[in-house]
């Protein structure tokens, strides 16, 4: 990658929306670092069996603290609006502070060590709503008595942390963060405790929270069938269009003029080229689409086009065989369109990344891109004086391809920041049970609200919550939810970054004209088979087969006639 090394927190500086109070969620993260050759695996996805029952919260409760609403047993106090937060004793974030509260001396640590990246630990750290409201960490700390030492690391340097922590030993952390592809890698390489024994015994009520249910959750929690982290982010791929310029009156008629069909979001990829197309005036200092084509950032705009050419998904490996399936005439129409459609992009596209695209967004540079869910959030917003298209915008769902006369659409995530508990830690009942209680619906859906660092919704409470809605948007909390219902995962088993790394190259090569799109699926898919081989091809078959029940099924009926 070329100098992307811009954080999240210098990024929302220079654009001054960290003088705003607008230390906004997800703005696209950096690529985790590539990881070493992680171990090996299996066949056969069968559906996961149902967890345990859970058990009933436990008996003893402390003694309520001041400011809970009748019928609460923990959770924020002391600003308007508090008891949205608050939770009951049988609630995923009830059952796991009672636990907590309940741990007999050996299995209460004084102290859990949790690392965060930096620009996530303020959900943790920094008091929300107002100067004088608790912050999590506070509420956590007063509630079980356990006091929580949040360490901040770089974001490209987690896997690499853990590793090292692994490797040698060390047991520095209690709880790691992470971006959620590296899970098979780092779960292969022994870092990470399989949750599944907890999960039976306190029940976070998952597949009822997370939006999706139990497909979100099985893309999210799970590797080759076990619980093996927790995801606190909803880094989904979010399509915007320019409202003024789709809904004008001349370019509507120029439009349809043009292509025989009325100009509004479109449904098939073939739509957004003509859209593309039609607007892309660079002499106007307008571009026609700007999803990104930079080495790493572009992988999901490769499974979005990829994974909707089947019905009802392309896979890019078969699950029986663990066989690359990109070599293929969807591989090559994919990387086809890919370097086709540079025509409606930047003449830097190849080096841009999240900061130059969400820039010349802002400025008004482009009719569409695709961007991560914060893009209403920082570009939509009044409070931002860099931004040219305040209520100028909405954002629609993913466009496909139809395929026996069904709209298949395929969105994806990317890459989001989850955290598990180190197989290290002297005290792993106690450092699931933290993750429990944050990531429940009441504790994460005051976390995700607090402008402070860069999670962004995902859970089905997110979407009533006003803090949520009021910076989100209406129409981007309808068409995130949408999004994520079509969405299928991103590479994410073991040695994920390798074959990302892989494909990318090949790519880039027809970019630049050395090779043919034809030619180069044949040699990512080469270097897949290698890279496969290498890891181990049974590891490999049973992580895809296990995580092949979490694809979207979804379709949808055409209604554009273009």
């Amino acid at each position: 990658m070329q100098n992307r090394r811009l954080s999240r927190r210098q990024f929302l500086a220079g654009t001054g929306l960290m003088g705003a109070g607008l230390v906004v969620a997800a703005c696209a993260p950096k690529a985790a670092p590539a990881p070493t050759a992680a171990p090996a695996a299996p066949t056969a996805a069968p559906a996961a069996t149902a967890a345990p029952a859970a058990t009933a919260a436990p008996a003893v409760v402390k003694g309520a603290k001041a400011g809970l609403a009748p019928g609460m047993i923990g959770g924020p106090t002391g600003f308007p609006g508090c008891e949205h937060y608050q939770y009951p004793a049988d609630s995923p974030a009830g059952r796991a502070i009672l636990a907590l509260q309940a741990l007999p001396k050996d299995k209460k640590p004084e102290k859990l060590v949790m690392m965060l990246p930096s620009g996530a630990d303020g959900h943790w750290t920094v008091p929300f709503p107002t100067d004088s409201a608790p912050t999590t960490q506070q509420v956590f700390e007063e509630e079980t008595g356990i006091k929580l030492e949040i360490v901040g690391v770089d974001q490209d340097n987690q896997t690499t942390k853990i590793i090292q922590d692994t490797t040698t030993k060390a047991a520095g952390y209690d709880l790691y963060s992470m971006w959620l592809p590296d899970k098979g890698t780092l779960y292969e390489a022994g870092a990470l405790l399989a949750l599944d024994d907890f999960i039976g015994q306190f029940n976070p009520e998952w597949e009822k929270y997370y939006t999706g249910g139990e497909q979100t959750m099985r893309q999210f929690n799970y590797y080759a069938g076990k619980a093996v982290l927790v995801d606190f982010d909803g880094d989904y791929q979010s399509w915007c269009y320019r409202t003024d310029l789709f809904e004008d009156p001349q370019n509507m008629k120029d439009f349809k003029a043009k292509y025989g069909w009325e100009l509004q979001w479109p449904e098939t990829w073939e739509q957004l080229d003509q859209i593309a197309e039609f607007f892309n005036r660079p002499d106007q200092n307008l571009l026609g689409c700007t999803d990104l084509r930079n080495p790493v950032w572009q992988q999901v705009n490769f499974y979005q086009r990829f994974c909707c050419m089947a019905d009802p998904y392309q896979m890019l490996f078969d699950p029986n065989t663990a066989k690359p399936l990109i070599d293929s005439p969807a591989g090559i129409e994919t990387v086809q369109w890919m370097t086709d459609s540079l025509k409606w992009h930047s003449k830097d596209a190849l080096s841009w990344g999240w900061p130059e695209q969400y820039a010349n967004w802002a400025a008004g540079g482009a009719a569409m891109s695709a961007c991560y869910p914060n893009v209403t959030k920082f570009q939509d917003n009044k409070n931002n004086p860099d931004s040219k298209i305040v209520g100028k915008m909405k954002t629609g769902l993913v466009p496909g391809k139809i395929i026996n006369g069904k709209l298949i659409r395929r969105g994806t995530w990317w890459p989001n920041i989850a955290q598990a508990v180190s197989t290290q830690t002297k005290y792993p009942e106690a450092a699931y049970l933290t993750l429990q209680w944050g990531n429940s619906a009441q504790m994460f859906g005051w976390m995700v609200g607090n402008p402070a660092g860069f999670y962004d919704p995902f859970q089905t409470t997110d979407w009533t919550d006003p803090t949520v809605v009021a910076s989100y948007h209406p129409y981007q909390v309808e068409n995130l939810q949408n999004t994520i219902k079509h969405s299928v995962p991103c590479i994410n088993m073991s040695g994920n970054n390798d074959y990302v790394i892989a494909l990318d190259n090949e790519i880039q090569s027809v970019y630049t004209g050395k090779k043919t799109a034809a030619q180069a699926v044949k040699d990512a898919a080469t270097e897949w088979e290698k890279i496969t081989d290498r890891i181990g091809r049974d590891k490999q078959i049973l992580a895809l087969q296990k995580e092949s029940v979490s694809w979207s099924t979804v379709t949808d009926t055409p209604t554009i006639k273009s």
